[in-house]
């Protein structure tokens, strides 16, 4: 006899009448109205750690109310701004993304190359003209996290993207934000023809209605008493840039009567740029009415100020504990603000950083580590004088930048070819004090770093056409910049960030699992319910709201 047929309907009634009383699972609401990207540049881990008391705004609001993931690092070579940015927004590493540096030789030009460089798009500036070519993000070879957003959400998804720099405004934006803008150093916020033909409305509004030089003449002062700040004042090594003091009081009245350049480049200096950035954002989104259209909108920021200060400065100074007081009571305000946007609890919150920061080598020195300072041009020369032993007098070096030595056009292949060449080279490099170790690009290439980490890393920071020949891994504590400090090194002071999630979706608590910061975009995209083709990060499904089980599985 054969069975009955059973209609859907039927198995859906059985199974609602099966067990009286019992509730269904219950599937959280976890889809944020606005997903909030915050970038601080060159915020390193051992910060909030070492720092933290000094906070009681947003950044204690992140600590409280916020996931905290301890072990949040970088897992390649190359920790620099640009690589840092793409691979936040992205959830890809540089190897993938291809924002392998800042700047990068291109071999068929002969220049350096910018890496949000676009030679087929015009500035587009809200004050004074801007000349040379523009930026997007033509080199970025993977879409980001707003890009999949818009084309995925219905209704569209709209994005904004802020920041001084353009490297890091644009990796976040990614390829069609509804609007991006940077910072000029000529004293103007700027966007490209890639993104907009003309200013946009809400942002040229803003800029108007508060031009910069309002801060024409400010005094920038410790926001503590002495007493609250950390270590020696001034820092150790410490070289002010041009027009600022070794400590405070920091005056921003440029070098004239009126503003200029200088001024300008004071201004991005203090914490006055990190408040003006998070005031625009919140302004502009209030205009275009993100978070409020029935999708999930985004704003990216990343906070430059806390990177030139670094430089500048180094990581134990009292300037760089003050920005962080600042942006603390910066972030307050803007989560108050998007409280009052979009409502509290209805927005998720990511921070985390591009890289952290070497300490200043003298100071590193005084401490008793292996420390200092060598030149570019001590590895440009070594490595020259090695290759003219071999193939004759000549210029065999192209370039060189940050750990990436260029050579001229077929040198490589030739070393190669000619294992003695290959040994003097290598020789003659780590003989310099400064040198632990020298990768040939095949080898990095080929990723055969099982046992080798550094060498792992250098894998995930190759891109055949735009990382060099060599690679000159330096010692810690060892950097080329000739004043201040730097970063872009495989260490735990370069590759440790803070990572922050909060609001939405997000479950408090402190985290001590591994992580990366390419984790980010692919966990704030599975709460926007979108997926990242390209990811090679993973969602921190730890820190997420989970489905409430019914009472019979609970049992």
């Amino acid at each position: 006899m054969p069975l009955p047929r059973i209609t859907f309907a039927a198995v859906a009634l059985l199974a609602l009448t099966a067990a009286p009383g019992v509730p269904a699972a219950q599937v959280p609401d976890r889809k944020p109205a606005l997903v909030v990207l915050l970038l601080v540049d060159q915020f390193r881990a051992d910060y909030v750690d070492s720092f933290q008391q000094q906070w009681s705004g947003g950044l204690r609001r992140l600590l409280s109310d916020g996931a905290w993931f301890r072990q949040a690092d970088y897992p390649y070579f190359d920790t620099v701004t640009c690589s840092g940015h793409a691979t936040v927004s992205t959830g890809s590493l540089p190897s993938k993304h291809g924002m392998v540096m800042n700047e990068w030789w291109d071999r068929a030009s002969r220049t350096e190359m910018p890496c949000t460089r676009d030679q087929s798009t015009l500035p587009v500036s809200y004050g004074r003209t801007v000349a040379g070519p523009g930026d997007s993000a033509v080199n970025l070879r993977t879409s980001t996290l707003p890009d999949e957003l818009r084309a995925q959400l219905s209704p569209t998804s709209h994005a904004i993207s802020f920041s001084l720099k353009a490297r890091s405004a644009i990796p976040l934006g990614g390829h069609r934000p509804n609007a991006v803008a940077w910072f000029d150093d000529s004293g103007t916020w700027v966007t490209s023809t890639a993104f907009s033909r003309a200013p946009v409305r809400e942002v040229a509004d803003y800029v108007r209605r508060y031009p910069v030089e309002k801060d024409f003449g400010r005094i920038w002062n410790r926001s503590l008493p002495v007493a609250a700040y950390s270590f020696e004042d001034p820092a150790v090594g410490v070289e002010p840039p041009r027009s600022m003091t070794p400590g405070f009081p920091h005056a921003l009245g440029g070098e004239s009567s009126t503003p200029d350049r200088a001024f300008y480049e004071q201004w991005q200096s203090s914490p006055f740029a990190d408040e003006y950035l998070a005031s625009m954002a919140l302004d502009v989104a209030s205009r275009m009415r993100l978070g409020q259209g029935g999708t999930t909108d985004m704003i990216a920021l990343s906070f430059s100020t806390l990177d030139k200060v670094g430089h500048d400065y180094g990581p134990h100074s009292h300037e760089v504990q003050d920005i962080l007081v600042r942006l603390d009571r910066t972030l307050d305000r803007l989560f108050s603000g998007l409280d009052r946007l979009v409502g509290a609890g209805q927005y998720t919150v990511a921070l985390t950083a591009d890289h952290g920061v070497a300490p200043i080598p003298e100071r590193a020195a005084a401490q008793g580590l292996d420390a200092g300072r060598v030149p570019e041009e001590t590895l440009t020369n070594a490595t020259n004088d090695a290759l003219q032993r071999t193939f004759g007098l000549g210029q065999h070096v192209a370039h060189i930048m940050n750990s990436d030595v260029y050579l001229e056009p077929g040198i490589f292949e030739r070393m190669m070819a000619t294992p003695a060449a290959a040994a003097a080279v290598r020789a003659a490099l780590e003989a310099i004090p400064a040198v632990a170790r020298v990768f040939t690009r095949d080898r990095i290439a080929a990723d055969r770093f099982d046992d080798d980490p550094i060498g792992r890393r250098l894998a995930h920071s190759y891109d055949r056409e735009r990382s060099g020949d060599l690679v000159v891994l330096l010692k810690p504590y060892w950097i080329t910049d000739e004043t201040g400090t730097s970063h872009g090194s495989p260490y735990a002071y370069d590759t440790r960030v803070p990572l922050f999630l909060m609001g939405k979706g997000i479950v408090a608590g402190e985290y001590l699992a591994p992580v990366t910061p390419a984790d980010v975009a692919p966990t704030l995209a599975f709460l926007a319910g979108v997926t990242l083709p390209g990811a090679e990060g993973r969602v921190l499904t730890e820190a997420l709201v989970h489905t409430v089980p019914s009472a019979r599985n609970s049992r």
